[in-house]
């Protein structure tokens, strides 16, 4: 299965490599060196990017570096990337200057955009919808319900992880969803109020989204896989 957003870089090297043998991991960076770092790692799916709470720590030129990475054949993929009104507003108007070059990026080369976004989700979407980019994620959704159909029209996607089973928004918007539109993430190895979220809990999250949409977990697992390889079509 897809784990379609993972930290691998912070991951010690035996327990991602015990990971690589049983997911296809789609390995977000969150600045320069981990982008680098993600750049050299083998048999992961590579998106290179700097994090919003990483922007303003980013020193001249680290922007255009990479985005000079973006262009190398085995990137498929932007991330972490987006805008953060949540954790760090103070910081909004760079984050939406690096988001958009990004996002020009993405389109000039057909990249997939994993996109970081709490309290900003309508400003996100505005901003993909603005760019022309043809294919994005939205990881770990909480946004409004009503934005969802949105997403879904304009042809992207959310994911949900772990926490579904602990956290009720979470739980509402993987409810609520097109269920073409749900794809499966850890965002490990972060810690969410007492969960390490790592890949194997994705389990977790299949049959949480068995129970919401009433069926089975084997169904779960078709639907999501299916919505992964459409969004990760330039893998294949």
């Amino acid at each position: 299965m897809f784990d379609n957003h993972i930290h691998c870089h912070e991951l010690p090297a035996e327990e991602l490599e015990e990971y690589k043998q049983k997911w296809t991991l789609v390995c977000v960076s969150d600045d320069l060196a981990t982008s680098k770092k993600t750049l050299e790692m083998e048999g992961v799916v590579k998106c290179l990017g700097i994090h919003p709470w990483q922007v303003e720590k980013a020193e001249p030129g680290d922007l255009s570096t990479v985005l000079k990475l973006l262009e190398r054949r085995e990137v498929p993929c932007v991330g972490e990337v987006g805008l953060d009104k949540r954790f760090v507003p103070h910081s909004f108007d760079k984050q939406r200057e690096y988001f958009r070059a990004f996002l020009r990026a993405a389109r000039e080369l057909d990249l997939v955009v994993n996109v970081h976004a709490p309290d900003a989700w309508a400003d996100v979407v505005e901003e993909l919808r603005r760019s022309d980019v043809d294919r994005a994620l939205i990881h770990w959704y909480t946004g409004p319900l009503q934005l969802l159909d949105t997403i879904r029209d304009l042809g992207y996607y959310i994911s949900i992880n772990p926490a579904v089973t602990i956290q009720r928004k979470h739980q509402e918007v993987a409810a609520a969803a097109d269920r073409r539109i749900v794809l499966v993430e850890s965002d490990g190895p972060y810690e969410y109020r007492g969960l390490r979220l790592v890949p194997p809990l994705i389990e977790k999250t299949v049959e949480k989204l068995a129970e919401l949409w009433s069926t089975t977990p084997d169904y779960v697992r078709e639907v999501v896989e299916e919505n992964a390889k459409r969004l990760w079509r330039r893998l294949w």
